[in-house]
């Protein structure tokens, strides 16, 4: 069953912010906000981030990352 949400004390600007931006894309500001949160949830959150990144073992590169960018601003 669907649930509904409310928020409050949004700033006006930012109201008339998501009104515009809804009316742009021919939506309802209901159907753009739940766009915005949809595809945020499909998105990882930090802790999902650092716990993977944190699985990773380091990469060895044969040359210093320092040396690549000064090669390549050296380059301009």
């Amino acid at each position: 069953m669907p649930k509904h949400i409310q928020i409050r004390e949004i700033p006006e600007e930012t109201h008339r912010a998501l009104k515009a931006r809804a009316a742009a894309e021919g939506m309802s500001m209901s159907d753009y906000l739940r766009r915005l949160i949809e595809q945020d949830l499909k998105r990882p959150d930090w802790a999902s981030i650092r716990a993977r990144q944190a699985s990773m073992e380091p990469v060895e590169l044969p040359v210093s990352t320092t040396r690549i960018i000064r090669e390549e601003r050296d380059g301009r």
